[in-house]
This record gives structure tokens, sequence and C-alpha cells, in this order.
């Protein structure tokens, strides 16, 4: 258990093979074919921010709280926090809507959101670690580039209202706050035999030359 944990980001290109697999032998709505596509580049995306190039590990804390822990053992993160944030995230706001399609405004959730990638990964994240690239932001902006075809496409169709909007808003905040702030975050965020290790926290060594950190600083690592 513990190896698939410390693997997870690995693993999720095999699932985002699955939904591939999912998309072509079934026959799917502009919605369902769209969130589809978002889960595919979801799984891939938090492989690009976790496994290659990777770093989010560091770089999303130092973002966040503008100070990194030399105790990795005390980040906010983990890699066990960090799967089942990701997934949760995957699941409901991704996922869901595909079987409850008449809710168009689970579908608007997961458009937003993309839109909140891209803005996250593009300018919070590259102002924070005075770079042109973090991790993620690849992903991020075929994300965004797929809500926009979407939109293209839905919005004639008059689906959305202004409910849709705020409920869609609303969905996005409450979410977020069950997979990066909810007690069951911080009870799989308290199991410090999770703790990112050597290799996960090296791979934000672009980043953290930056700010004349070394991979050698921190203690804890495992």
């Amino acid at each position: 258990m513990e190896r698939i944990v410390r693997h997870w980001y690995e693993l999720v290109v095999y699932i985002a093979g699955v939904y591939v697999l999912i998309l072509g032998i079934g026959k799917w709505s502009l919605q369902q074919t769209t969130l589809l596509l978002g889960l595919i580049l979801i799984h891939l995306h938090f492989f690009e921010e976790f496994g290659f190039p990777g770093g989010f590990a560091w770089g999303g804390i130092k973002v966040e709280k503008g100070r990194v822990s030399d105790d990795v053992s005390v980040w906010p993160l983990n890699q066990l926090s960090a799967l089942w944030g990701n997934e949760w995230f995957a699941i409901l706001v991704y996922l869901l809507p595909l079987f409850i399609p008449q809710w168009h405004w689970l579908a608007l959730a997961a458009i937003i959101f993309a839109y909140a990638e891209l803005i996250m990964h593009w300018v919070i994240f590259n102002l924070g670690l005075h770079s042109w690239y973090n991790p993620g932001n690849f992903t991020a902006l075929l994300l965004s580039a797929l809500a926009i075809w979407y939109l293209w496409q839905a919005v004639p169709m008059k689906i959305f209202n202004w409910e849709d909007l705020i409920i869609a808003i609303f969905w996005i905040a409450f979410n977020y706050w069950m997979a990066f702030r909810s007690s069951i975050f911080k009870w799989f965020n308290s199991h410090t035999k999770y703790t990112f290790s050597y290799d996960d926290v090296a791979k934000a060594t672009p980043y953290m030359t930056k700010f004349e950190v070394h991979i050698n600083d921190f203690k804890n690592l495992h």
C-alpha cells in the first residue's frame, strides 16, 4: 500500500489511459466527451506536477505559504494527502457529471476549474517561483483550451444560466475545501511515513536554486 501511495503520480498515467479507452469505445455527447477529455488531462496534469518534470511538492508550498519548513514531515502536504486531494477533485468535479448530465452546472464547474488552473499555473505560480514554467503549466493550458472548445459550442445552446454559474462556483469552493482543507485532508497529511522523498523534493531544484535553497537543507526526507 505504501508503495502505491508513493508512486500514485505515476499510476495516474494508466488511469488516464483507461479514460482514453472509454472515450474511444463509447458514444458520448458533447458534454460527456468534454468531461472524459478533462479526466484524461487532469490526470496527466497530476503527473506533470509530481512526476515529470515534477517539483510541485516544494513549489506549491513555497507559493502558498511564502516559506517552506526545512522539516519535510511538517509540510502541509505529503504523498497521501496529495493523492486524496487530487483524486477527490477529479472524481467529484470531472467524473460525477458524466452520470448526471442533466445537471449542467456540474459540467460548468469543471470548465471554470480549468480556467482557475490556468490562472494559478500561468500567473500565480510563475510569479511566485520567478519562473516562466512551473510543473503543471502545459496541461493547464490544454485544459483551458478544452474549456474554450466546449464553451464555443455549448454557449449558443443556452444550456447555462446565472444560477448555474453561482452553484458551480460554490461547488468548486466546497470541493477545494474537502480536498485540501478539511479534517479528512489533515488526517491524511498527519501520516508522516508518506512525507515526500529526496527524489520528490529534488525535482524542484530549478526553482529552489532561485531562492538559494538546496536539497540537503531538508530533514526527514523519506
